[in-house]
C-alpha cells in the first residue's frame, strides 16, 4: 500500500512538473466579434512590440516603437510576478519610418533553461503590463514553422481584410499552441506582411497575445521587400548586411542548443555575399550537430515555383550549392502557398528517396519543406519528381513543427484547424558534418561563376528597384 501511494505521488509530482514546463501560452481563441473589437482598439497604434530569438538559447530580444521625446529603451526581466530584484537591461534607439517616433531595441541575456520569467518593457510613460515568458530545454526542444503570415493591407478605409487576417492568424496560433505547449520558438520564411511599407500591417501580425511569449525569427519575403517596414520591427541577430547587399537586404544567423539557423534573403541574387555569409556563420559554430537553412522561395518546393524561371535557373544555381557545400540537413521554403516536402537533394537530383513515416540514418542530401500560407490560401492539385509529399488541400492552413530529441530530428506537418497529422519524417544523425569533401571543393570552385553572374543580377536589380 505505501509502495502504491509512493509510486501515485511520484507520478503527481512529475505531472505537476510537466505543467511548470510546458503550461500553456497566452492564446485564446477569439470569436470575429471578439477579435474585431480587439483589432479596432489597437490598428491606429504601433506600439505592439516583437519578441525575436537571440544570438543564442539564453536570450531573447525585443523591439518596439515609442515616442522620440520620452523614449526609454530599457526592459527589466524578474523570476517573480511581483517584479521583485528585477534584472534592467539597456538598449539602443535609432529612428523610426514615421516622424516624432523612436525605435527601441533590447536584447535580454542569460536566460536559463526549463524557466518562468516575467518582463516589462518600458513605453515611454511608464513600465508595460507585465508578461510571461517561459523558456524549455536548451538541448531537446520542439520548433513551430509557419509560412507566409502576410497581412493583408487596409484597402482605403476598408480594414476589413486586414482585420479578417489578424482573426485566422489570431485563433491559428490558438490552436497550435493548445496542441504544441511545449513549442521554444517558431520560424517563418518571409512574406510576414502584404506591402511591407504600413505600420497598421505589423500591428495586425502582432495583436496575439501569445506572441508577447513566443520568440520569433522572420526571413525576409518578396512581400516585405515591397518596403521597409521589416527594418523598424525586428531585432534579429547576427544580421549580415553583405559588401554588396542594399536597402532591406541581409541575411542573419542564429544558435539554439545544438542547432545552427542560417537565414538568408532570397530577394537578393548577390551570391558572394550569400555564400562569405555562410561561411562565416558554420566557422563559428563548426560544433552544431545540425543546420536548418530558411529562405522565402520555394526552392525544391510545391505549387508554381515548379517551372518558374527565377526558382529554377536563378535561385536554385546561387542557393542549392551553398547549401550543400556547407551540409545542411533541412531547408525551410515559402512563397509558393502550397505545403509540400522534398526527397534528399542534391545537385538537382533525388540522392535518396524519403516516403512519409520512415526513419532515416545518416541520409545523404538535402530535405526541402515549403510551407503554405496562413490566410488566402488556395487549393490546386501540382505534381513533380522532386517532392515526396504534397498537401493539395491549400484551402486549409498547415504548419510543421521540428522536434530535436539527441540524434534525433522529428519533422511533421498537421493541419491548422485541427491538428490532423499529415507527414511526418525521422532523421537520425550519428555523424559530424564533413565539409572539405573534394566533391565540396569543386562546387566551391565551380561557383566563382555563379558568383560573378549574382553580382551582376543584384546590380541591375538594385539599379532597376531605384529609378522604378
Amino acid at each position: 500500500m505505501k509502495k502504491s501511494i509512493c509510486v501515485l505521488i511520484c507520478l503527481i509530482m512529475i505531472f505537476n512538473t510537466g505543467l511548470i514546463a510546458f503550461s500553456d501560452f497566452e492564446a485564446e481563441k477569439l470569436t470575429r466579434e471578439e477579435w474585431d473589437q480587439l483589432y479596432s482598439s489597437l490598428v491606429k497604434y504601433n506600439n505592439l512590440p516583437t519578441l525575436n530569438v537571440g544570438a543564442d538559447e539564453t536570450q531573447v530580444s525585443l523591439c518596439w516603437h515609442s515616442d522620440s521625446e520620452k523614449a526609454v529603451a530599457k526592459v527589466r526581466v524578474s523570476d517573480s510576478e511581483s517584479m521583485t530584484d528585477a534584472d534592467v537591461f539597456d538598449g539602443i534607439m535609432t529612428p523610426a519610418e514615421n516622424p516624432g517616433q523612436v525605435v527601441c531595441r533590447v536584447t535580454v541575456t542569460d536566460l536559463e533553461e526549463n524557466s518562468v520569467y516575467f518582463y516589462q518593457w518600458h513605453t515611454g510613460e511608464d513600465w508595460s503590463k507585465i508578461y510571461k515568458f517561459e523558456t524549455k530545454s536548451f538541448s531537446d526542444h520542439k520548433v513551430m514553422v509557419v509560412g507566409d503570415i502576410q497581412i493583408t493591407e487596409i484597402y482605403g478605409e476598408d480594414s476589413t481584410e486586414q482585420s479578417k487576417c489578424g482573426y485566422y492568424w489570431n485563433n491559428f496560433l490558438s490552436e497550435v499552441l493548445s496542441k504544441n505547449p511545449d513549442i521554444s520558438y517558431l520560424i517563418t520564411p518571409g512574406d510576414n506582411t502584404s506591402t511591407g511599407s504600413t505600420d497598421a500591417e505589423w500591428q495586425t501580425l502582432l495583436m496575439p497575445e501569445a506572441l508577447r511569449s513566443l520568440p520569433m525569427a522572420l526571413a525576409i519575403g518578396n512581400h516585405d521587400k515591397k518596403g521597409m517596414t521589416y527594418n523598424y520591427y525586428t531585432n534579429m541577430p547576427n544580421e549580415d548586411y553583405g559588401r554588396f547587399f542594399s536597402g532591406l537586404d541581409r541575411d542573419f544567423w542564429f544558435r539554439y542548443g545544438d542547432v545552427l539557423y542560417l537565414f538568408f534573403d532570397s530577394t537578393s541574387g548577390n551570391a558572394p555575399d550569400h555564400m562569405r555569409f555562410a561561411r562565416k556563420a558554420v566557422e563559428a559554430n563548426q560544433d552544431a550537430k545540425w543546420r536548418i537553412g530558411v529562405v522565402h522561395h520555394g526552392i525544391y518546393g510545391a505549387g508554381d515555383s515548379i517551372g518558374d524561371l527565377e526558382t529554377e535557373i536563378l535561385l536554385k544555381n546561387i542557393f542549392a550549392p551553398i547549401f550543400e557545400v556547407y551540409d545542411l540537413d533541412l531547408v525551410v521554403t515559402g512563397h509558393t502557398h502550397s505545403q509540400g516536402r522534398s526527397h534528399f537533394m542534391e545537385s538537382g537530383k533525388i540522392k535518396q528517396t524519403a516516403p512519409t513515416g520512415e526513419t532515416f540514418v545518416n541520409p545523404e542530401g538535402i530535405v526541402y519543406l515549403n510551407s503554405n500560407v496562413v490566410h488566402g490560401v488556395y487549393s490546386f492539385d501540382f505534381d513533380a519528381e522532386h517532392l515526396a509529399y504534397k498537401f493539395i488541400e491549400n484551402d486549409v492552413t498547415t504548419y510543421s513543427t521540428l522536434e530535436f530529441k539527441g540524434d534525433k530530428l522529428i519533422l511533421e506537418t498537421r493541419r491548422g484547424d485541427n491538428s490532423e497529422l499529415l507527414d511526418s519524417i525521422v532523421i537520425e544523425k550519428t555523424q559530424e558534418h564533413n565539409d572539405k569533401t573534394v566533391s565540396k571543393f569543386f562546387k566551391k570552385l565551380g561557383y566563382k561563376v555563379i558568383e560573378l553572374l549574382g553580382f551582376a543580377y543584384t546590380m541591375v536589380d538594385n539599379l532597376v528597384r531605384k529609378f522604378s
